[in-house]
């Protein structure tokens, strides 16, 4: 069987849809639950199972000092002192002390670690937020479960790998700073990176646009060669297993520790990894090499961009797998919209044969920049017209140029007679006319007045005065001349004034001239912003979709990417997700790191206001309905209902919203 996944990265959402680790066995299948894992463009068929509550904590046993055993591990609660065993409990469980009822997390430190926060779970253990107490920063803690090192074998090649990956020193791979053992489980301390995951990017977006694609490829192929000069290979690239340390940074994470689970697997006759990136020779239980992992990075890839894996079977079965991955694969089968070279080089990746693929990493390297430079190249460049293909004959040619002279002389003759006449047939005209002309001649567009418009266009929407804004960015962004970014800017703003306008579809339709326009440069210190500019406007074209809350994980609240999450929170707004909306203005409200040029943005924050105090008097409202158990208990909250009807502002979703919750408590007993 293909066992479970490996990658419980540190931005990995637990049971994420294209992260659904399976086993693979002979010719065994899974249950029909397991083997069809969800996705985005095809979802499961069957209803899904009814969620299972969460079990309460345990309520522990004290320990009284007599009864205290060697190899026993104890905690003291911190309100009555009582020590109770929590040898079997998992790190920062939730337990109850059996003497006050305090609810508390059990075996919160590891060696010099104090675990913080759960940030992610997988099928080698679980990863924490943690405090090293030795040098007071802040580091991603992954605790190992028991198995994964179950003895000095294991441990010991456990410890010979992350010694060799800790020795990597690139900007593409997330640093082990150290490792070790503690309450009988292997850890590892590592560098935090907290803008989420390539899974996380391909939920939120569904397809990844192709020139984000090339660039993760390629960062993520110089971390493996910087991996394979070591002599490491991964074995378990995935989605899950490439983090974002900003928007435009990529990281690999779990270089080499599938090693050990992979050989336990093999002694079971199973075989390690996520079906949907396993290299063919794996399947096959031939020994894997680097290209193994590129294959992996190309099912990867493919993913990114297609919205779907390379292959998808009814059954996890190796037979059937063996069976899909014969078959050559085509990217542009599933993505015709992706450039020719960018599905040449997936394709190659993706060949059966390791033979068949890149027999280095530089060469990989070398074919996914080449097919970037290509499509920035297409971005910019205007599309010429057809050449027409003409027959022509001597007769024709002849009748042509009896047809010009024609045409010249009758010229010349109207000509001789408007320069006669043309005091009588013009007058005036001409002195105005050429007044006119001598005054704009050789102008040209003013930059520094346009960016001037661009503010006062921001203090019309600060004023709520939101058509005139829009109508002010719309004159702005098609004047004569104006140049990027700046015209970019205005379109993004004329967005901005329609959404807060509750016009979504023609939002919706400016964001899409963004995106179908592409990136104006592709200059090293201009390429970040005008890939900012298609990314955010593709995400929000689409005017009935919302877009999470989570996506702050990958834009950033420090410079221009904030003016992204404030029209993201005004997109759900207007679309009535409040729950989505609200955060990300809170978000913006904490942004900074402007330029000058920039401080604009920041001007925005008085705009935001309003959204985010009716979302707070919205959430109020919300948990006290959450609370409510009697009948004087909904009157008290149809109370504040009342009142807040008189003090939003912000638009007609959350008047319906309200209108919602007084429904809500008249059936609880409220009375109007």
């Amino acid at each position: 069987m293909l066992s479970e996944k490996s990658g419980e990265s540190q931005g990995e959402q637990a049971d994420t849809p294209q992260e659904e680790g399976e086993n693979l066995a002979g010719e065994g299948t899974l249950p029909e639950a397991e083997t069809a894992p969800e996705t985005q463009d095809a979802p499961v068929e069957e209803s899904a199972p009814e969620a299972v509550p969460p079990a309460e904590p345990p309520i522990l046993e004290t320990v009284p000092v007599e009864e205290q055993v060697p190899g026993q591990l104890l905690e003291a609660c911190p309100s009555c002192g009582t020590l109770m065993d929590v040898t079997s409990q998992e790190p920062f469980a939730k337990i109850y002390c059996p003497s006050c009822g305090q609810n508390l997390r059990a075996r919160r430190q590891f060696n010099n670690f104090q675990l913080i926060e759960h940030i992610g779970e997988g099928g080698m253990g679980a990863v924490f937020r943690s405090l090293d107490c030795n040098l007071h920063r802040q580091v991603a803690l992954k605790i190992l479960k028991k198995e994964c090192a179950a003895n000095a074998e294991e441990q010991a090649k456990l410890e010979q790998e992350a010694r060799i990956t800790a020795s990597i020193n690139h900007p593409h791979v997330v640093k082990i700073f150290s490792f070790g053992q503690d309450h009988g489980q292997f850890y590892l301390a590592m560098e935090l990176v907290e803008k989420g995951s390539l899974d996380q990017l391909m939920t939120l977006q569904h397809r990844v646009p192709e020139l984000q694609v090339l660039n993760v490829g390629i960062q993520i192929a110089e971390g493996l060669e910087a991996g394979l000069e070591k002599g490491l290979i991964h074995r378990d690239i995935k989605p899950g297993n490439i983090l974002f340390s900003d928007p435009h940074t990529a990281k690999l994470v779990d270089f080499g520790l599938a090693v050990v689970m992979d050989e336990a697997a093999s002694v079971k006759g199973e075989i390690w990894g996520t079906p949907y990136y396993i290299a063919p020779e794996k399947l096959d239980n031939q020994p894997e090499d680097f290209r193994s992992d590129i294959y992996s990075l190309g099912g990867t890839l493919f993913h990114a961009l297609a919205g779907r894996p390379p292959y998808e079977a009814e059954t996890a079965s190796m037979v059937a797998l063996k069976q899909l991955k014969s078959q050559p694969v085509s990217l542009q089968s599933f993505a015709p919209d992706v450039s020719s070279e960018t599905a040449y080089v997936i394709n190659r990746m993706l060949a059966k044969d390791r033979e068949d693929r890149y027999p280095s990493y530089r060469e990989l390297i070398d074919h996914l920049s080449y097919a970037r430079h290509k499509l920035v190249e297409r971005t910019q460049k205007p599309q010429q017209p057809k050449a027409r293909v003409v027959l022509e004959t001597q007769e024709t040619r002849n009748l042509a140029a009896y047809i010009s002279l024609g045409l010249i002389a009758t010229i010349l003759i109207v000509g001789v007679l408007l320069w006669v006449f043309r005091d009588k047939l013009f007058g005036d005209r001409l002195a105005a006319v050429g007044a006119t002309s001598s005054q704009t001649a050789g102008s040209k567009f003013d930059e520094a007045e346009g960016w001037k418009t661009l503010r006062e266009g921001v203090k019309l929407m600060n004023n709520r005065q939101f058509t005139e804004a829009g109508e002010e960015f719309q004159r702005l962004s098609g004047a004569s001349g104006v140049p990027q970014p700046l015209k970019n800017w205005a379109l993004m703003n004329q967005g901005l004034a329609l959404l807060a306008n509750d016009d979504a579809d023609g939002a919706a339709a400016v964001f899409n001239q963004i995106a179908k326009a592409g990136q104006y440069s592709s200059e090293s210190e201009q390429a970040p912003l005008a890939s900012f500019f298609v990314e955010a406007a593709r995400t929000l074209a689409n005017p009935k979709s919302t877009i999470p809350s989570e996506i702050d994980r990958v834009y950033s609240s420090q410079g221009y990417e904030a003016f992204g999450l404030l029209a993201f929170a005004m997109h759900d707004w207007v679309l009535g997700e409040f729950d989505d909306g609200g955060p990300l203005f809170r978000t913006f409200s904490r942004s900074g790191g402007f330029t000058p040029r920039m401080d604009w943005i920041s001007d925005y924050k008085k705009f935001a206001e309003p959204f985010l105090k009716d979302y707070t008097t919205l959430a109020s409202i919300q948990t006290a309905l959450d609370k409510v158990k009697t009948a004087d208990d909904a009157q008290k909250v149809l109370a504040k209902v009342k009142e807040a009807e008189s003090t939003v502002t912000t638009g007609n979703k959350i008047a319906e919203r309200l209108q919602e919750i007084k429904s809500q408590l008249k059936v609880k007993g409220a009375k109007p």
